[in-house]
């Protein structure tokens, strides 16, 4: 089901192949996506860039036994 099937008054079976309010949302969508995979792209950077530091300088991360 498409999301503007149920909001839009002029929705018709295939409608959105031709329509212009359909084509903005799925370009917002898509905008949308892109920004959260950079987002996720740059945080997991942060991270890598952390790690490797600590384990430059001689960290281990691991399971802690004993304690």
């Amino acid at each position: 089901m498409l999301p503007c099937q149920t909001n839009c008054p002029h929705y018709c079976q295939g409608c959105h192949k031709t329509c212009a309010q359909w084509r903005i949302l799925q370009q917002r969508q898509h905008e949308e996506q892109q920004r959260k995979k950079e987002y996720l792209r740059r945080a997991n950077e942060a991270c890598r860039q952390m790690l490797h530091s600590y384990w430059q300088a001689g960290g281990y991360i691991g399971p802690q036994m004993g304690h």
